[in-house]
């Protein structure tokens, strides 16, 4: 099956979900956004901390911030500034709007009336666009026209020989139909430099790759010193995993076999880029997924060994649990997690069939399937990179 059934933007690009969004231009506005979400619960907030004058962050704040309000999961756009923020609310509202044709209206507190005259707008309008998202129809869409997410979070030792490789294994079938996989984390790829070296489309990228992980591997030694080789969470060493090179082998599974094509900034848009492509981000898993989904990706897969339950609030995130022990520890089947890479193991399934399980399930999420996540409320919040994230 090379089609999934989502909704078509404007610009041409296709979404999976059909979200009415509400955000602040910058974090001071967040209690505006929640009670004009309390008013109308079926839009989304993307409460953050973020948004003014933050010495070095602006520029890749907006550009995060446009990236997540242009994914084609976003129907359309609340934005609420407060009027003396860096960036002039109403001016990245023309932005988002240009960029991706879809509705954004824009109030700004100092300007509009205050608190409660922006909240009753805003609420009528929210209304209005959810009127309107829920006329839009799925149709056919093109399998290369999906940008796939990959991500791991709570790893243990069967990570990289389970869940991460079923990840990889999905991700060469979408390159393969013409879609793109954005593989990230860069503080858990150090020590693989050479690996993914090695499968550059050009020599140029290559060196990008180094470049990159080197950068990772400084900043981390500047933090950690001497334990910089440890660079793994008690859960990761509960788990069995031992370094954080050991824990980069499994991590890079998830890219499969393929070549790499292109290194990008956080939060840079994948554009008309097609195949494998490292995005620079860190290992926390909440900025990542952020990053992710401001890159452009419609849905992630997220492996796990420790049953780790985090979602986002408007990137669908399919859990894929390494091992049957922990499947069955945070709830088995209907629970937090989405599929149970671990019977590879206990139950004699081979890598190839799963494989196969995981695209079929991963079409049945971009034809409205909840994942898990979703099912049970774990959006979680926007978080956003900055210099002092952690690694």
């Amino acid at each position: 099956m090379n089609t999934f059934n989502g909704y078509f933007r404007p610009t041409g690009k296709v979404g999976i979900r059909n979200h009415v969004v509400v955000v602040a231009n910058a974090s001071c506005a967040s209690g505006v956004v929640n009670r004009i979400v309390n008013i109308v619960p079926e839009a989304i907030p993307l409460v953050h901390t973020y948004g003014c004058s933050i010495p070095g962050e602006e520029e890749r704040w907006r550009r995060t911030l446009i990236g997540v309000c242009t994914n084609p999961n976003i129907f359309a756009v609340i934005l609420i500034g407060i009027g003396c923020e860096t960036d002039d609310a109403r001016e990245i509202g023309e932005m988002i709007h240009a960029e991706s044709g879809i509705p954004v209206f824009t109030q700004v507190v100092q300007d509009d009336g205050g608190g409660e005259q922006v909240i009753t707008r805003a609420a009528k309008k929210a209304k209005e666009f959810l009127a309107e998202a829920a006329l839009q129809k799925r149709e056919a869409a093109p399998i290369d026209s999906l940008i796939l997410g990959t991500q791991c979070g709570g790893s243990d030792a069967l990570s990289g020989v389970t869940a991460n490789p079923a990840i990889g294994y999905v991700s060469d079938w979408l390159i393969e139909n013409g879609g793109t996989v954005l593989l990230t984390e860069v503080a858990e790829m150090i020590g693989t430099e050479e690996i993914l070296a090695a499968r550059a489309k050009t020599p140029q990228v290559a060196e990008k790759i180094r470049e990159m992980i080197a950068n990772e591997e400084e900043e981390v030694r500047r933090y950690l010193g001497v334990n910089a080789s440890r660079m793994i969470a008690r859960g990761n060493i509960a788990g069995g995993l031992t370094t954080v090179q050991e824990k980069a082998l499994g991590c890079i599974k998830k890219g499969g076999g393929s070549t790499v094509m292109d290194v990008i900034s956080y939060a840079e848009p994948v554009g008309k880029r097609k195949g494998l492509i490292l995005m620079q981000g860190p290992g926390y898993d909440p900025v990542s997924l952020t990053g992710l989904f401001a890159s452009g990706a419609q849905v992630a897969l997220y492996s796990t060994g420790r049953g780790n339950p985090l979602g986002h609030p408007v990137l669908p995130c399919i859990k894929v649990c390494s091992n049957s022990e922990t499947y069955n520890k945070v709830g088995g089947d209907g629970g937090d997690m989405d599929l149970n890479a671990g019977a590879i193991v206990t139950a004699g399934v081979s890598p190839e069939s799963f494989g196969q399980k995981c695209i079929q399930y991963l079409l049945e999420v971009c034809n409205g399937k909840q994942t898990a996540p979703e099912s049970k409320g774990y959006g979680g919040a926007l978080c956003v990179y900055s210099a002092a994230t952690p690694l």
